[in-house]
């Protein structure tokens, strides 16, 4: 096939699209320049390129970039399986998708990183049976788990529900079951670092470091290794920083919507609608380098994790202020905490430690 047939798309779905220079951080300098115009990131807001393909027979929607209806041939490469959360047809259902497909597993219950009986991939596998019998055709997938942060460990090829079959059972044998492996502790204490695969290129804010890092990727410890109604302590300065240019919309659901209400039932019934169709916000992310203002509702979803803790403590935040906006209690360092929660579940509480929590 000549490569002028080819084109490249960034499965970005409603995050922020990339420029042409974190793009050739990514994939290469001369991928970048040999595709030019052939090389962008998907738009989940322009019509002109997206394709509804009906519902699934569980109702759910299937739109999709217009190159994954139309083109001969869709090759996905998926750069990493972080647990149970990417990988299979999350790639091509989210990753080239709408909101209009997409809230039916963005909920607060729905999206998961279980590595094993994953619910919210089991709504994929079945919008994907709908793509490949709708469109007569499969989708060619490239899977890949990585060994570290800059290398590929295992690849695969192939269909997407066989080459995710295939690193699962990797993945499975990586991370054992943590449910029942000891007794649920009262105290969780793990450390956040100034990270989050939403600030890529970009800068944290309050709402990335407490709520959709503290609680969300690193928050299955606190189901699985403490009790219900244990005390969490993470460790973060958490400065309040905003970045306007990549998350304009964070720092609105900040300030106005979690004073509001701190449930993300309620924050999505009553703000989901609203910030999924922000002409204003939806504008700087078509036309600029801004997540879908959606995107912060769905930071807020983690907060569902206060069902099962009892409170939380942020300790060593340079302003107390800032975890106590979001209801978390500030103390200066780790030991402070510790003493404030063994005042809560006793002196010969248990307490159970992770070490580097991302990893």
């Amino acid at each position: 096939m000549p490569e002028e047939n080819v084109s490249l798309v960034c499965a970005n779905a409603l995050h922020r699209k990339w420029t042409s220079e974190e793009l050739a951080s990514v994939i290469g300098d001369d991928l970048v320049r040999r595709f030019g115009p052939r090389l962008t990131c998907h738009d989940a807001e322009d019509a002109a390129n997206l394709v509804h393909l009906g519902t699934t027979s569980s109702g759910y929607d299937v739109e999709v970039h217009r190159g994954v209806a139309e083109s001969d041939l869709t090759v996905y490469v998926n750069a990493a399986c972080h647990m149970g959360f990417g990988g299979g047809w999350k790639s091509v259902c989210v990753g080239l998708s709408t909101w209009r497909s997409i809230r039916w597993t963005h909920t607060p219950d729905g999206m998961s990183m279980s590595v094993r009986n994953n619910r919210m991939h089991e709504v994929f596998n079945e919008m994907g049976a709908h793509l490949e019998s709708t469109l007569g055709k499969r989708v060619f997938k490239i899977e890949t788990v990585l060994a570290n942060a800059t290398k590929i460990g295992r690849i695969w090829a192939g269909g997407v529900a066989e080459t995710r079959a295939a690193a699962q059972e990797v993945l499975e044998q990586r991370h054992p079951p943590r449910r029942g492996q000891a007794e649920p502790a009262h105290v969780v204490v793990y450390g956040l670092p100034a990270w989050s695969p939403y600030a890529t290129f970009a800068r944290m804010n309050p709402l990335l470091t407490l709520v959709s890092s503290g609680l969300g990727y690193l928050g299955g410890y606190i189901e699985a290794l403490g009790k219900p109604g244990c005390s969490v302590i993470v460790t973060t300065p958490c400065p309040e920083e905003w970045d306007e240019e990549h998350h304009p919309s964070y720092r609105e659901v900040w300030e106005r919507v979690l004073p509001e209400t701190r449930d993300p039932y309620e924050i999505t019934e009553r703000f989901g609608e609203e910030f999924a169709t922000r002409a204003d916000y939806i504008e700087r992310y078509r036309n600029g380098v801004a997540f879908h203002p959606v995107h912060a509702i769905l930071a807020t979803h983690p907060l569902k994790r206060l069902h099962h803790a009892g409170r939380v403590f942020v300790a060593g935040a340079r302003d107390p202020k800032v975890p106590e906006h979001v209801g978390f209690i500030s103390t200066p360092t780790v030991e402070d905490a510790i003493a404030e929660a063994e005042r809560i579940h006793g002196g010969d509480c248990s307490i159970v430690c992770v070490e580097n929590a991302m990893g």
